[in-house]
């Protein structure tokens, strides 16, 4: 027996079978169920979502020797015979190929008959937009008053095509493209009857780059079998359908949005040394941006993007959008195509939109923080500050001086022996050195360098004269690196950095930082203890630590 494409094996012979259109096939149901058969019925919509099969659905139920019911019974001879292609009351028609006038007065001739068998004859015109004008009015006057035995049931993937007193004279049903999830589900009956092996994500894949079409989804699913044999990757969809894989449009964006030009364009060159289409790569990237959207503003169950979604801001996705859709105009016109889709990347990664949107993004990050850290402030009890208080040990100031006289290389030198703090070998320096080790440096200037801790009290210990005259020690051992240094608390740099970054990009190249507390002040040491110093110093030196006055 010659082999049978996978649609056509798995073509619906009942209206319980068809993928979506359930509004269609309500409508439908309930007319064969209460004998309201209307003469002549037009199917409108995308290819591939069910329009001729649903026709040949309603032409054997409409003949069924069980009626009334709902569905055809598909078990009478009449229904077997039609299912054959034996009993000559339903008539396919292919309007490309008939649609000249004598076709139609031909047409017109043969439907005085009577049906053979059934109680109808059905008429399918597939394609019916591609009737000429002449033919449209000989079968207007058919269509308006044919036969009571006759049904005409039109069919078309171009209504705007069909002239206004054809539709006038039909039941009309505009078929919808099918939803992914039903698309998968149908494709999932098949693996299963067919025995084949295949990752849910080539599913998936299957089922988008079919947009809606159940008929292109199983002709993909037939493809890929034919190429790859019944076990089948993901992967092995991309290469048949042309298409790009999510993980590869991933990286691409983000080496985009990391700035990361060189990466960009190999990944280019490598999809391009794939035989995958250029034109086929904007598109994908505009859907990938489509989904990365749809992460970001609704709760997606398993966010593939995630990553993306995380540091792509909004207005940053808006503006990839509009280089894209621009560019996708651009190369249907040029034969250049690979000059223009680098140079798009270019301009994703450097255009003055994106540094805008970039900009945009810090600022509503640092407002995001200090939102954040007031909330933090008024909902945290009320502290009596001592009147001892008052002379700071770090001022915003200070930090600004070392970020403004910025020395890169030193920070390197230093940032190199930074792991060996942990081990450090000389005996009296080992706590001090832990202590410096636990600490961050963010920054180092000519002469001095800056700290951050997680809290004020270890901001407050390592900027103690004893321990800092060992700190001191510890790092200009062999080079004098650092006269001094300041330590400032997490959640301060964190503000301070995003504040300094956007003075920075707004063209400042010694940006003023504005006034702020850094909550760390010198004071008188009070007889009680004071829990957060002897947490400290048991975190030091252990749980058996004690507290005396001296």
């Amino acid at each position: 027996m010659s082999y049978v494409a996978l649609y056509r094996a798995y073509r619906p012979k009942s209206f319980d079978e068809v993928a979506g259109q359930k509004v269609i096939i309500k409508t439908l149901k309930n007319a064969l169920l209460h004998s309201k058969i209307a003469h002549a019925y037009l199917f409108s919509g995308p290819r591939g979502t069910g329009k001729t099969s649903v026709a040949k659905i309603f032409a054997k139920a409409v003949n069924c020797l069980n009626q009334p019911n709902e569905n055809p019974c598909n078990t009478c001879d009449v229904c077997i015979g039609i299912d054959k292609g034996d009993i000559p009351d339903v008539i396919e028609i292919d309007a490309a190929s008939n649609n000249g006038v004598d076709e139609i007065r031909e047409l017109r001739d043969r439907v005085k008959y009577m049906p053979s068998v059934g109680r109808y004859k059905v008429y399918i015109v597939d394609e019916v937009h591609m009737l000429s004008t002449a033919a449209f009015n000989a079968l207007l006057k058919t269509l308006e008053e044919p036969p009571k035995h006759v049904i005409f049931i039109l069919a078309t993937t171009e209504v705007h095509k069909i002239p206004a007193t054809i539709l006038s004279r039909c039941q009309r049903f505009d078929f919808k493209n099918i939803e992914t999830d039903e698309i998968i589900g149908k494709l999932n009956e098949i693996i299963k009857a067919e025995g084949i092996s295949i990752d849910q994500d080539a599913i998936m894949a299957i089922a988008q780059n079919a947009e809606g079409g159940l008929r292109d989804a199983i002709s993909l699913l037939d493809q890929t079998v034919s190429f790859s044999g019944k076990t089948i990757s993901a992967d092995d969809v991309h290469q048949v359908f042309g298409s790009v894989s999510k993980s590869a449009l991933k990286e691409i964006l983000l080496s985009i949005s990391n700035k990361e030009t060189s990466k960009a364009m190999m990944k280019l060159k490598a999809l391009l040394s794939d035989g995958k289409d250029i034109s086929r790569i904007v598109s994908d990237l505009i859907l990938a941006l489509r989904d990365i959207l749809i992460e970001k503003t609704t709760d997606v169950e398993k966010p593939f993007y995630e990553e993306l979604s995380s540091v792509l801001s909004l207005d940053k996705i808006y503006v990839y959008l509009d280089i894209l859709n621009a560019l996708q105009q651009d190369i249907k016109w040029t034969h250049q195509k690979r000059a223009y889709v680098e140079l798009a990347i270019v301009k994703m990664i450097e255009h003055k939109s994106i540094q805008m949107a970039d900009n945009k993004a810090a600022i509503d990050d640092l407002r995001a923080t200090i939102q954040s850290l007031e909330k933090k402030l008024t909902q945290a009890p009320a502290r009596a500050v001592s009147p001892q208080t008052t002379k700071p040990l770090v001022t915003i100031k200070d930090v600004q001086n070392i970020l403004n006289d910025s020395d890169k290389e030193k920070k390197s030198l230093l940032l190199l022996g930074w792991p060996h703090l942990e081990t450090y070998p000389k005996e009296h320096l080992k706590m001090t050195a832990y202590m410096l080790f636990q600490g961050e440096l963010e920054a180092v200037s000519s002469n001095q360098m800056l700290l951050v801790y997680d809290s004020l009290e270890q901001c407050r210990h390592i900027m103690e004269p004893e321990v800092k005259k060992q700190v001191l020690e510890i790092l200009n051992a062999k080079t004098e690196f650092v006269s001094d240094y300041v330590a400032i608390l997490r959640t301060d740099w964190l503000v301070i950095k995003e504040t300094y970054v956007t003075l920075w990009k707004k063209g400042q190249k010694k940006p003023i930082l504005p006034p702020y507390d850094l909550k760390l002040y010198e004071k008188e040491i009070s007889k009680e203890e004071d829990p957060e110093i002897v947490a400290l110093a048991k975190s030091f030196f252990g749980d058996k630590t004690t507290i005396k006055e001296t």
